[in-house]
C-alpha cells in the first residue's frame, strides 16, 4: 500500500530547484508504509515452528529406528548384556551387590521410618526398583531405591493431610509414589532430562544440605532416647530437643556412639591404609551385625526395636 504526501516546504524547494536546474523534480513524492506486526504474534509462531520442526524430527527419527535398535529403546539391558566382560568384573560386582544388598535392610527400613511409614514399605521399595531398572534402566552409576531426601519430602507432604498413624498416610503415600512414577516415566519418553540444566549447583547444593541437617535433628530421637516433634524446619526441631533433655537415656546414646565410632574408625583406617581398603566397605556391615547381636543376646529394655509383621 502507498499513500503520497506533498508538504509546502517541498513545494517551495521543487520550485527554486527548477529555476536553476533543468530536470524537473516531482511535487509529491510516495511514501511506503510497512505495517508494524504485535510482538507475541511473530514470538508465538517461531515458538510454533520451533516446537512444529522438533515433533516432526522426532517422528522421522523413530520411523528410521531398526528392530534391533527399538529393542535396545525399550530394554537397555541388552546393550550392556553383550558388552559385559564376565571374567574381570562378575566377582566384583557380586562382592559389591552382596554389601549393598546387606546395608539395604537397616538402610530402607529407617527410610521408611524417616517418611512415616511402616518398615515393611521400606523393604518393598528398596528392593523391586532394583530389580526393574536392572531391565529397564540405562545408567550404571545412578542408585535406585528410597533416600532420605525423598523420604523426608513425602513426610512433609502427607503430614498436613493425615496422620501417620492412619491407614490414610499409607494409601496417600503408595498413590504418591505411583503418581511420580507415572510423571517420571512421562519425561524419560520425551528426553526432559535437559531441564535439570536451568537449576544451578548452588540451588541444589543449599538443598542437599538443608535436608541433611533437618534429617540428622528429626533422627535424634533414636540416639537421645526420646521423642521429638515432626517437622522439617530446624528452630522447632532444636527447641524440642532441648525442652525434652529430662528424658534423656544413657543407653541408646552409648550403643549409638560406639556404632558411629565403629564406622568413623574403620573408614579412616581404609582411607589411609590401602591394604586395609576393604573396611571402608564393611564398616557399615559390621556395625550393623554388631548391634543386631548385641540387641538380640541382651534385650535392653530401653532400646527401642523395629519388628516386622
Amino acid at each position: 500500500m502507498e499513500i503520497s504526501y506533498a508538504s509546502p516546504s517541498f513545494q517551495s524547494l521543487s520550485s527554486s530547484t527548477s529555476s536553476s536546474s533543468t530536470t524537473n523534480m516531482p511535487s509529491t513524492r510516495p511514501v511506503k508504509i510497512i505495517p508494524l506486526l504485535h510482538p507475541t504474534v511473530t514470538a508465538s509462531s517461531s515458538s510454533a515452528s520451533f516446537f512444529g520442526s522438533a515433533f516432526t524430527k522426532w517422528i522421522t527419527h523413530f520411523k528410521l529406528m531398526t528392530w534391533i535398535q527399538w529393542i535396545e529403546m525399550l530394554l537397555p539391558c541388552c546393550r550392556w548384556i553383550r558388552t559385559y566382560k564376565w571374567r574381570e568384573y562378575f566377582q566384583i560386582d557380586l562382592m559389591a551387590g552382596i554389601t549393598v544388598g546387606v546395608m539395604l535392610v537397616p538402610q530402607a527400613m529407617s527410610y521408611a521410618k524417616l517418611a512415616g511409614l511402616e518398615a515393611i514399605y521400606g523393604l518393598y521399595s528398596g528392593f523391586v526398583p532394583i530389580f526393574v531398572y536392572a531391565i529397564f534402566g540405562s545408567s550404571r552409576q545412578l542408585a535406585i531405591g528410597p533416600v532420605a531426601l525423598v523420604s523426608l519430602l513425602v513426610s512433609n507432604v502427607l503430614a498436613g493431610i493425615a496422620d501417620s498413624s492412619d491407614e490414610l498416610y499409607t494409601e496417600l503415600a503408595i498413590l504418591l509414589a505411583l503418581m511420580v512414577g507415572v510423571c517420571e516415566c512421562i519425561m524419560g519418553l520425551l528426553r526432559l532430562g535437559w531441564l535439570l540444566r536451568f537449576i544451578s549447583h548452588a540451588v541444589i547444593s543449599g538443598f542437599t544440605t538443608a535436608s541433611a541437617i533437618v534429617i540428622a535433628l528429626s533422627q535424634a530421637k533414636y540416639f537421645l532416647g526420646y521423642s521429638i516433634v515432626r517437622s522439617s524446619k530446624i528452630v522447632p526441631l532444636i527447641k524440642s530437643i532441648i525442652a525434652g533433655a529430662d528424658k534423656f537415656s544413657w543407653p541408646p546414646f552409648v550403643m549409638g556412639s560406639i556404632i558411629l565410632a565403629i564406622l568413623l574408625i574403620m573408614k579412616h583406617l581404609g582411607k589411609t591404609r590401602k591394604y586395609l581398603r576393604f573396611l571402608r566397605a564393611a564398616g557399615p556391615l559390621t556395625a550393623v551385625v554388631l548391634g543386631t547381636t548385641f540387641v538380640k543376646i541382651y534385650h535392653p529394655s530401653s532400646i527401642s526395636l523395629v519388628r516386622i509383621a
